[in-house]
């Protein structure tokens, strides 16, 4: 069969611009990528006939679909090999159900990112300007400005909505792990949902304040398989009364069983003793 012609069109500094860019990568198909400027890609989108101004979004000869799991489930219709759900009605389900999720995590992780941005415009100008020429890097830098304050009207990131979303991120770093446990990500082949998922963990590592929540967990090893460099870097910017405690690495132990240990041995318990107290 002979290949569709495919057009991607995106801009770069989008997680889902990069998730659609992957999901093609991994059908072996070659693309032609459209890079849009941000802001005025909505009415490009529209002028070139999409039912809507958002990106990404793929043409196909007269086929136009538009957003990350429409553009998963056409490729899977137009291009069979190396499928991106499994074909057990049962997995494919679970998949789906985790792409689902996945697409709600990433409007959570733009919220955090709008957050960040409006504190630091360097930051957003180095998410945003990666693989970008130097034209655009200056539109962007005179531009920033007006891009952060209507990219944060379009998505509802508000203060307290970032709040929020930073204080559930644990919780949705755990559903992630105990998915990853289950087989359901991080499988031999990767699928649609580690897809949606991991570019956006991915995105968060590049929080400095974020990434200590997620390192040494199993979802910060599938974001690098999904995808092993994110393009920009966030400082330290995020309020620190808004970022909850670490949890200890699975392979470093808690100090507070080590301060007990180290107190049981200065009064004359002995260490099989000590084992048996503070055996889990």
């Amino acid at each position: 069969m002979a290949q569709p012609k495919i057009k991607m069109y995106m801009f770069p500094g989008s997680n889902s611009c990069v998730i659609g860019c992957l999901l093609l990568d991994h059908k072996r198909v070659d693309y032609k990528l459209v890079k849009l400027p941000p802001g005025p890609h909505a009415f490009i989108m529209l002028g070139l006939g999409f039912e809507t101004m958002g990106v990404p979004a793929i043409k196909v000869g007269g086929r136009r679909v538009q957003g990350t799991r429409s553009i998963s489930r056409a490729l899977d219709e137009i291009v069979p090999g190396h499928p991106l759900f499994p074909a057990d009605p049962a997995e494919r389900k679970a998949v789906e159900d985790a792409e689902r999720w996945g697409e709600e995590f990433q409007n959570a992780t733009r919220r955090m990112f709008y957050a960040a941005a409006r504190r630091d415009r360097k930051a957003f100008r180095s998410v945003m300007s990666a693989q970008r020429a130097l034209p655009m890097r200056v539109f962007l830098r005179v531009g920033s400005g007006m891009i952060i304050r209507l990219a944060t009207g379009a998505h509802r990131a508000t203060e307290d909505a970032a709040r929020e979303d930073i204080a559930l991120l644990p919780e949705r770093l755990d559903q992630i792990d105990a998915w990853i446990a289950e087989g359901r990500l991080g499988g031999a082949e990767l699928n649609a949902a580690d897809y949606q998922i991991g570019v956006n963990v991915s995105g968060l590592l590049s929080f400095d304040d974020l990434s200590p929540l997620i390192e040494g967990r199993p979802a910060a090893a599938l974001a690098r398989r999904v995808l092993p460099e994110y393009g920009g870097h966030i400082g330290r910017i995020l309020p620190k009364e808004w970022l909850p405690v670490p949890k200890p690495s699975p392979t470093e132990p808690s100090s507070a069983p080590n301060r007990t240990a180290t107190f049981l041995r200065s009064v004359g318990i002995g260490e099989a003793k000590i084992s048996e107290l503070l055996r889990p």
